[in-house]
């Protein structure tokens, strides 16, 4: 991971200010009011106010009132969509649940067919780089996210990925089972207490568990060996991140290693029985994900206007309450969870050669755990 921090604050206000009686702060010419954000702090001040004024004023003018966003995350940030409808009230968020290889597929079909209903896709970097390998996003590189898009780490060279956050990683384990340790450590994973114990997200297709267990293969200290000495712990294979939740909400596990922080704090906020440690010796690990408007797609303005939007400390805000940590804008910000930012990851290869290396290394991983 370089050693260059990603709060950067693009010579722009990094933190919302309060109105000081606690009520609605005024609202800006063309834009809506937010409950006790003032509009130039929440946007990243004044200059980054008046950008937002006018590509507000632009998209609403061309008629486009709507933005269509294909996501995994329609269950996690209901508090994100309502945060931009309340700034920018006459444009709305319509967001698909759509998963993996599903969500491929649906923008492919799009794509080919010419009958595009997305305007912006929001997914993880294997699956956003191999839909901008089909050029089916415009060039786009928002005004307040330039350190990002100007780094191949979190950016292609073409301009067609913008990252908009980071969901931390960590072990989601059953308050309820006592076996003698709780887990804070990868080794602690291998000790002989949770043999049988330990679910994941299947490795060895695409998606967080691939995305790990590509991660420690590549790990010096880790490595193929720590994955072979993991499969030995007769680890219980689970189909999605939510199954994996599941399993230790239920009891069938004791602990879920892929656990998303979003999901905990959903699962916490329900009730289960469940606490997370966030491993921070030999490195943590951190889902990215990635907005990319489509190509020619009907509401391109409005989904612009979105992209951009979510990398403002006002969005910020809003996505640490459902577990996601900012990339840009975001000086000082208290967040309920350790920032991926803020502690040591394992180590990533430019976003440009996830795919392929990933790919490479799943006949390696298929084979570890069968």
């Amino acid at each position: 991971m370089k050693s260059r921090t990603l709060l950067t604050t693009l010579g722009l206000a990094s933190a919302l200010l309060l109105t000081g009686c606690g009520g609605d702060a005024p609202a800006s010419e063309g834009l809506g009011e937010r409950d006790g954000v003032e509009a130039a702090a929440g946007l990243g001040g004044a200059e980054a106010q008046a950008q937002f004024e006018q590509m507000y004023a632009e998209a609403v003018e061309s008629g486009q009132t709507t933005v269509n966003v294909y996501t995994p995350l329609t269950a996690t940030w209901p508090g994100v969509f309502e945060a931009f409808q309340e700034r920018f009230p006459e444009i709305r968020v319509e967001p698909l649940q759509v998963v993996g290889a599903e969500l491929d597929t649906k923008v492919s079909q799009e794509q080919a067919s010419g009958q595009r209903i997305a305007d912006a896709v929001i997914t993880g970097d294997a699956g956003a780089v191999a839909l901008a390998g089909r050029d089916y996003f415009a060039e786009f590189r928002p005004f307040n996210a330039e350190d990002l898009t100007s780094d191949p780490q979190f950016s292609l060279e073409a301009g067609t990925l913008t990252a908009v956050s980071a969901s931390p990683r960590g072990f989601v384990y059953d308050t309820r089972q006592d076996v003698g340790l709780v887990p804070a450590s990868w080794q602690d994973l291998l000790d002989p207490a949770l043999k049988g114990k330990i679910t994941m997200t299947d490795p060895a297709t695409d998606g967080g568990g691939m995305q790990w267990a590509d991660l420690v293969l590549h790990d010096e200290s880790l490595g193929e060996d720590y994955l072979t000495d993991l499969a030995a712990q007769d680890v219980v294979i689970s189909s999605n991140t939510a199954e994996c939740h599941n399993a230790v909400v239920q009891g069938r596990a004791y602990a879920c290693i892929m656990g998303a922080m979003g999901n905990y704090l959903s699962l916490t906020g329900d009730g289960a029985p469940v606490e997370i440690t966030y491993p921070v010796e030999g490195g943590n690990w951190a889902t990215y994900w990635y907005a990319g408007v489509i190509d020619e797609a009907e509401n391109a303005q409005a989904a612009e206007l979105f992209t951009t939007w979510l990398n403002t400390p006002e969005a910020n805000e809003v996505k640490a309450a459902a577990g996601h940590g900012p990339v840009a804008n975001a000086e000082d910000m208290d967040l309920p969870f350790e920032n991926p930012v803020d502690v040591p990851l394992l180590p990533r290869p430019d976003l440009a050669d996830v795919t392929d290396r990933q790919k490479s290394s799943q006949s390696v991983i298929a084979g570890i755990f069968g």
